[in-house]
């Protein structure tokens, strides 16, 4: 079959014919239909230091998938032959302390679908049964694959708490883009977002009610009672500080770079702030709420898909997507 490979330990990535994989047991194996590509993976097609501790080459990549169950290996009584899948990325251990306490999205043993395992930019892919998610066939297909990063936004929304609240968004992204439609489902009074790039923020005002600016004027600083940081910029991560009002909360989900540094005494001590980290999904907590949020039509993800590709042309959707002119970028493979 054909597939997206990080073949070795440097920037770029192989397209090549690979073995059919055979699921093991406790595993299902999927015909994929689309897969969307994330921001991880232009950081793993770059070789960035981040993903160098996470992936050990070759590895399949992509995580953001949808495809049809073709065989069950082992007990799955909420699943069967020919139900429309997707995959948690986050491969719990499901026996550590944070998994015993309810927060398997961050198992001390966590394996990561498309890095420490084979991933779903391929013709076929196999997906542990307890990290399946089967899909309401209410939501489109496409959007299917889109779920993933939509619950990222979720989740970073929820944290802030957005009711009635003055939210701004730094970041227009495609997960900045769902959490300014998230935030708007949730009742936020008013929802900024800021982007250098023309494009994101017209697509942005297109998907959620939001006012979006290229940067943030002073006269806004210390004004916002919830500020969400899906830039991982370090300018994107001052202005997140400066923008959030004393005793307000800032919800950190971008990764960074590089190390950034905060005064600490301003920032943290002087605005008596609430921080937040959010690290992917809360499983299944959020996979509910999104898929809630899809098929009450309140949110409609295939408004965020903007460019679609073959899976042969993978190297012409990571320009793109490396562009910034473009929303969810998907892969067809069916």
């Amino acid at each position: 079959m054909l597939a997206v490979v990080k073949a070795t330990p440097a920037p770029g990535i192989s397209i090549i014919d690979v073995p059919k994989p055979t699921p093991k047991p406790g595993e299902v194996l999927i015909k994929v239909h689309y897969a969307s590509i994330c921001g991880t993976d232009i950081g793993i097609y770059d070789w960035i230091p981040w993903v160098q501790t996470y992936i050990t080459p070759p590895v399949i990549i992509g995580h953001e998938v949808v495809g049809e169950i073709v065989e069950i290996n082992g007990e799955a009584p909420h699943l069967q032959i020919g139900d429309m899948v997707s995959s948690e990325t986050h491969i719990y251990d499901d026996s550590c302390y944070q998994c015993e306490i309810g927060n398997k999205h961050i198992c001390e043993n966590m394996k990561f679908f498309g890095m420490a395992r084979d991933g779903g930019f391929a013709e076929f892919a196999t997906i542990p049964i307890r990290t399946t998610w089967k899909n309401n066939p209410a939501v489109p297909v496409k959007a299917m694959s889109v779920q993933e990063p939509l619950g990222n936004s979720v989740h970073a929304v929820t944290k802030a708490n957005v009711k009635g609240k003055k939210l701004l968004i730094i970041g227009l992204g495609p997960t900045g883009m769902c959490a300014a439609a998230a935030a708007q489902a949730y009742g936020a009074s008013h929802i900024t977002g800021v982007d250098p790039t023309e494009y994101r923020r017209q697509l942005t005002e297109s998907f959620a009610y939001i006012e979006t600016l290229s940067s943030l004027p002073k006269d806004r600083f210390n004004t916002y009672d919830a500020v969400i940081d899906m830039s991982g910029s370090p300018a994107g991560i001052q202005t997140a500080f400066d923008a959030v009002r004393i005793g307000g909360i800032l919800v950190a989900f971008g990764i960074p770079k590089q190390k950034i540094e905060v005064d600490w005494g301003t920032y943290l001590i002087n605005k008596e702030l609430t921080i937040h980290s959010v690290y992917g999904r809360r499983i299944w907590e959020t996979w509910d709420q999104v898929s809630e949020l899809l098929t009450s039509g309140k949110i409609d993800l295939t408004k965020t898909i903007t460019h679609e590709f073959e899976l042969a042309d993978f190297e012409e959707a990571m320009k793109v997507m490396k562009s910034g002119e473009c929303g969810k970028v998907l892969l067809k493979v069916l």
